[in-house]
């Protein structure tokens, strides 16, 4: 894939992102076409009050695919709405040009009025995200980025905190995690969560990693966008899906980040020489990523050692939360 070819694919992207910015910003307000008294709706998509949808969502994506499909009648399409164009939502993955879409990431918070939410619009080809746009309209942050071709929030450089004022970390109890709470609200799943997020905080004394502190700002893309700017030095979370991901990896590698699979080594069985890091694959619903980090005076490359070095302190102190990947491989 060219260049050229990527710079077009994002430049359609970001033109789509802009173009439902007026319709989120009126569905988040409540004003325009989603007045109070207009067709709203706030369903519930997993049976526990967790996880919704609003007609909000389904415009949004409804006309970004309209428009896509209009441009590129050839590529495939999934979204978090519509799961996939096959009727029967379980969408086979390819390596054909695939945009994958959410339209409004964070959707409890955009009930709640809570600002940490936005629009997402990511290209896969090969089954690797290639093009990623994170429209965050009420707090107007737009992130963009094609692969090779650097990151950017509304036309500045990523990350937007640079060396010195952007340090490097020494170890856990320097660093701000981002993680989230999920929809699942079973029992197993909240106690093994809340189990991982004890071990992250605890101090070292008693088994922990002792981070410096840990947020839950309530969806994948702004989280993955935060440690992008430089602002938070890890998001870690198990279950969100190639929707939450697609768009906002992208942005986080090409702003000098790095993704790791999710899955945690707490409580298994597993070797200690076994016990090395997996490459990210945005379908399998697991991700650890990290912001970027400057070398060492006079250690060219140590950056990308420390990046991989706090990852692995972080999977020593989570658990696994088995989930079948997306799609059909």
């Amino acid at each position: 894939m060219s260049a050229e070819q990527l710079k077009e694919y994002l430049s359609t992207a970001i033109a789509l992102a802009k173009e439902v910015g007026p319709a989120f910003k009126d569905g988040f307000w409540r004003t325009g076409r989603f007045a109070a008294d207009s067709e709203f709706a706030a369903g519930d998509k997993t049976g526990n009050g967790a996880d919704c949808v609003t007609e909000v969502d389904r415009h949004i994506e409804r006309t970004i695919f309209r428009r896509l499909r209009e441009i590129y009648p050839d590529h495939r399409f999934v979204g978090e709405e519509t799961v996939a164009e096959d009727a029967d939502g379980d969408y086979r993955v390819t390596d054909d040009p695939t945009w994958v879409v959410d339209p409004v990431d964070g959707t409890n918070n955009f009930v709640h009025h809570f600002p940490y939410t936005g629009v997402s619009i990511g290209l896969t080809i090969g089954r690797e995200p290639v093009v990623g746009v994170v429209y965050l309209p009420i707090l107007d942050e737009l992130y963009t980025a094609a692969r090779g071709q650097g990151a950017f929030m509304n036309g500045r450089r990523l990350p937007l905190i640079e060396p010195p004022v952007l340090t490097t970390p020494a170890s856990l109890a320097e660093c701000s995690v981002l993680c989230e709470h999920g929809s699942d609200r079973s029992e197993p799943v909240v106690r093994s969560r809340l189990a991982s997020f004890a071990r992250l905080l605890l101090d070292r004394r008693h088994g922990g990693g002792c981070i410096q502190n840990l947020r839950v700002t309530g969806g994948a893309c702004p989280d993955i966008t935060l440690v992008a700017k430089g602002v938070a030095e890890m998001y870690w979370e198990l279950g969100p899906h190639a929707w939450d991901f697609a768009a906002a990896v992208t942005i986080l590698v090409e702003a000098g980040g790095a993704v790791f699979d999710g899955a945690g080594w707490w409580g298994t069985d597993l070797p200690e020489p076994e016990r090395t890091l997996k490459p990210f694959n945005i379908w399998n619903r697991k991700i650890l990523a990290i912001r970027y980090i400057p070398d060492l005076p006079g250690r060219p490359g140590s950056g990308r050692e420390i990046q991989r070095r706090l990852a692995r302190e972080v999977l020593e102190l989570v658990e696994d939360i088995p989930y079948p990947p997306d799609g059909v491989h």
